[in-house]
């Protein structure tokens, strides 16, 4: 399951207006705005018609959008907020452009955190067993690179190739000893600087990253007979497919409380 962010506490002590942009999975507790696709009422995936035990935001300061407008305007003036947290939001967008934008627009500073390169270039990262490296269903790769957020298209990066993807295995010692190794985290201040690699840079980071882990054929042969093993031990207990049935149920939760039309 996805985690809370990582902001240490006394990054955000202090800190009179603190907007959580995305949070409705796991809102930040902390945070004195949210602004997300879905309502207050189903945050957290369940139906919470009350506030919650911690929660410095409120019904009232939580506010609906959709990220990918090319109009997007969040209801805020210019530099309103402190802080602004964006978690394992940018790369589930198919144009986060707009958001970072505004991201900026309304923050003096911010962190952005998103699922790391190891972990999108990895197969079988999201489930142990699939043939597919990282999330099949996030748009971007991130890399922080002096101080700009870089964005590589997943499908510009030639992960069909064996020689840009990353053996389980080798994922699963990393993070061992390496607890943050999932994500990448970009704070900003001021300025918010990104852009999007052409698709050759794409390609050619995927394919570098993954040649300095020098990782050997034996390491890939074994860690996809193990993922072979994992998919059969799935199919004979009848969990061959991963259940996405909860989310049209939270659409039809979250209809009759939304302020906007939900697709």
């Amino acid at each position: 399951m996805l985690a809370p962010m990582r902001v240490p506490d006394d990054y955000l002590e202090g800190k009179a207006r603190i907007l959580d942009l995305g949070g409705w999975f796991k809102p930040e507790p902390r945070a004195t705005h949210v602004v997300d696709y879905l309502p207050w009422e189903t945050r957290g995936t369940k139906l919470n018609l009350q506030p919650l035990p911690g929660e410095r935001f409120s019904k009232a300061t939580w506010f609906q959008a959709d990220f990918i407008d090319p109009n997007l305007r969040l209801p805020f003036p210019d530099k309103f907020f402190d802080v602004v947290l964006c978690g394992h939001t940018v790369e589930d967008l198919t144009a986060p452009q707009h958001l970072l934008r505004e991201m900026q627009r309304v923050g003096i500073a911010g962190v952005i955190e998103v699922p790391s390169r190891l972990i999108e270039q990895t197969l079988g990262s999201r489930d142990r067993r699939s043939r597919l490296p990282g999330h099949p269903h996030h748009h971007w790769i991130a890399d922080v690179s002096d101080g700009e957020l870089v964005l590589s298209a997943k499908p510009d990066s030639g992960l069909a190739s064996s020689a840009q993807v990353v053996p389980l295995s080798y994922f699963e010692a990393v993070r061992r000893t390496r607890p943050g190794a999932d994500v990448t985290i970009h704070a900003w201040s001021g300025q918010l600087r990104f852009r999007f690699a052409p698709r050759q840079e794409s390609a050619d980071r995927a394919r570098q990253f993954v040649r300095g882990l020098g990782i050997s054929r034996l390491e890939r042969l074994t860690d996809g007979g193990r993922r072979w093993a994992r998919r059969l031990r799935a199919r004979w207990r009848g969990q061959a497919r991963e259940d996405f049935s909860w989310w049209p149920r939270i659409l039809e939760e979250s209809r009759p409380y939304s302020a906007i039309p939900l697709r």
